[in-house]
């Protein structure tokens, strides 16, 4: 397979992914603003969440009258808002109709249609918008992997899709921590105990939460479950374990040196959650911790990137690679 249609087919996964994990997490910040119960800090926290912090204020001095939803959202003005994220994805859906289906291919163009078609945004209709986006992006995932050949390509849709729900969960629980930290008198009192809430449903783990017999919402129980199990399809540990299996199919025709970096970087991340637990991330600082797990990530997407999507021809009776990439 090409490099570039790999690293499309990769992309395609992660935007996918990204606009399902954007519309779960608005709705229940939709849900949360209708119950008055804190609701500006948790716009803020998915703002946060997203990484777009510059990007709104930029956005804000452009046009004043801009709203948190608006711009999570809908906004061109915001690159990663989840019109814009899907805009990109079916452009890259677009060039690889060689390599979907035709039920992918139309699943993913009427998303597409369903939010072009909304040009001016209208914040009762947040819920409906946002719960629409996701059955439709579950479909794509779904029929992705039930019409679509088990093949190179597959993997590598898989990798960008697990790597970017890695990514979200850690950012998901990071907001929590970082922006949403009530005062030290608070802690377990009925709002914190709200805020994880709304965590858990952000991540889509309230219901599994429940059926671990955790027994009432704490912090570091829902942060063990987003973090350490391997049974939670949306954890940090099971999105690295599916990832190092995806990346050992995609690469097993890649050459040893080019596949090894990122490899091994999977692999011990994979290691390091095996052998943690949550005591020590508590005690060790939970905002440090996954920090460091989102600069991991980097690493690995960066090492993919150089090694295998743009990496430069090897010639080995010149000892090295050629000048220029592919």
């Amino acid at each position: 397979m090409l490099s570039r249609v790999a690293e499309n087919l990769y992309w395609l996964g992660r935007y996918v992914e990204r606009t399902e994990n954007i519309a779960r997490m608005a709705v229940v910040e939709h849900d949360a603003s209708l119950e008055g119960a804190g609701a500006g800090g948790i716009w803020d926290s998915l703002i946060h969440a997203t990484d777009s912090n510059e990007a709104f204020a930029a956005a804000r001095a452009e046009s004043p009258e801009l709203t948190e939803s608006e711009f999570l959202l809908l906004s061109m003005l915001n690159p990663g808002s989840l019109r814009a994220i899907f805009v990109r994805a079916r452009e890259l859906a677009r060039g690889l109709r060689e390599y979907i289906s035709r039920e992918v291919w139309e699943e993913v163009n009427g998303l597409y249609l369903f939010l072009a078609y909304r040009k001016q945004f209208v914040a009762s209709d947040v819920h409906e918008l946002c719960t629409e986006t996701q059955r439709r992006t579950a479909t794509i995932l779904g029929l992705f992997d039930n019409t679509v050949l088990r093949d190179e390509g597959r993997e590598w849709f898989r990798c960008g899709v697990y790597l970017e729900r890695a990514d979200m969960t850690s950012r998901i629980v990071d907001a929590k921590y970082h922006i949403l930290l009530p005062p030290a008198d608070a802690v377990g009192g009925s709002f914190d105990r709200f805020q994880w809430i709304a965590v858990l449903r952000s991540a889509s783990a309230r219901e599994a939460y429940q059926r671990t017999g955790r027994g009432e919402v704490e912090g570091p129980l829902v942060a063990e479950l987003l973090i350490f199990s391997r049974d939670f399809p949306r954890s940090l540990a099971f999105c690295l374990q599916a990832l190092q299996r995806h990346y050992q199919q995609a690469a097993a025709e890649t050459p040893k040196r080019r596949r090894a970096r990122a490899a091994r970087r999977v692999g011990i991340l994979n290691l390091d959650l095996d052998a943690g637990d949550i005591e020590q991330v508590v005690d060790d600082g939970l905002h440090e911790f996954l920090d460091d797990f989102q600069a991991r990530l980097i690493d690995v997407d960066r090492a993919i990137t150089e090694d295998i999507f743009r990496a430069a021809p090897f010639h080995p009776e010149r000892g090295g690679a050629a000048e220029g990439g592919q």
